[in-house]
């Protein structure tokens, strides 16, 4: 009982550390955030049994601190992205009770290619599905905290989509005004 406390507590944390990853404007903000969530939410599915969960987590642990480091030689390629979708499904074996073991691993294929890419566009886009693969699992391990979290996520996820199509459209709208202004507009607006 005191590890489930435990466990909640922690998961908590996780939860804080996830609704602020997607309110971040840059690859490399948005991978420390991860780098800590993963740290916490590995500590919770061990404290509560979830062993796929946990795994994928120190498999996102490794990521991070590998992804973190991109601008040296050892951290380039596309070596990486083969070795953590690898790692995995490799985890998804060694943990396997039921098909429901393979959704925390499928979330973890899709984070990271996400990450791999360091755009924070993508990663925000696939929020959605990674977010639904876990939320799946945590209702399949009775993870509550992690339950939240993922509605919290989807909630964060939803507003930045918002914010950056908000962004855009106003980029593209600005731009608008600005060919609209021009003299010559009437001259090549029909082409």
């Amino acid at each position: 009982m005191k590890l489930e406390l435990l466990a909640t507590g922690i998961g908590m944390l996780g939860v804080a550390a996830n609704v602020i990853i997607y309110q971040q404007r840059t690859g490399r903000n948005l991978l420390i955030c991860k780098l800590l969530s993963d740290i916490l939410w590995a500590i919770h599915y061990l404290f509560l049994g979830g062993y796929s969960g946990f795994a994928v987590a120190c498999v996102g642990i490794i990521r991070e601190s590998v992804f973190l480091n991109q601008k040296h030689k050892w951290a380039q390629g596309k070596r990486w992205l083969i070795v953590f979708i690898a790692l995995s499904v490799v985890s998804a074996f060694f943990t396997w009770k039921s098909p429901m073991n393979m959704l925390p691993a499928i979330a973890s294929v899709l984070s990271v290619f996400g990450f791999w890419r360091n755009n924070p566009t993508l990663s925000k886009i696939l929020a959605f599905p990674i977010s639904f693969c876990m939320l799946s699992y945590d209702i399949y391990i009775l993870s509550y905290m992690g339950i939240a979290n993922e509605a919290f996520t989807l909630i964060s996820a939803i507003i930045s989509v918002i914010i950056l199509l908000r962004t855009k459209n106003r980029i593209k709208k600005s731009c608008f005004e600005a060919i609209k202004s021009r003299k010559d507009y009437g001259e090549w607006k029909n082409y």
